[in-house]
């Protein structure tokens, strides 16, 4: 069971997690303002993660550690299709930068960066889940 001190750092969390999005929502328009919102949403990051509130029990964790086994990354065919996709999202990127020097008149350029590097986002957001 969590510690009454854990749940007072829970609760501040949550108090400047508000207050942040409040000053980024209000000071919206003033530098200050809003880089003090982002700086009450990052302590409370921090506090929420100093909290543990929602921390398993040292049993529970060691459970799932020993659970772990090298099936459980990524495999080769997700390795390949990300490798793949790298060089083809530098080519479409060097085909919009051709289009854009010539006027950028043509369409297609951008929507075929943008749908490899949408591929590409979603292929390496594969293999980075997989490997943490």
């Amino acid at each position: 069971m969590a510690s009454p001190k854990k749940y007072g750092l829970f609760a501040l969390a949550v108090v400047l997690l508000l207050l942040g999005a409040a000053a980024l929502y209000v000071g919206s328009h003033n530098f200050t303002i809003r880089s003090f919102g982002l700086a009450a949403l990052l302590v409370s990051v921090y506090l929420v993660r100093e909290s543990r509130v929602y921390a398993r029990s040292a049993s529970e964790a060691s459970d799932e550690r020993a659970d772990f086994t090298a099936s459980n990354g990524p495999g080769r065919l997700a390795w390949v299709f990300g490798i793949a996709l790298l060089p083809l999202t530098g080519i479409s990127y060097l085909l919009m930068y051709i289009d854009a020097l010539h006027g950028g008149s043509a369409a297609w350029p951008a929507y075929v960066f943008a749908g490899f590097a949408f591929a590409c986002a979603g292929a390496w957001g594969y293999i980075a889940s997989k490997l943490a």
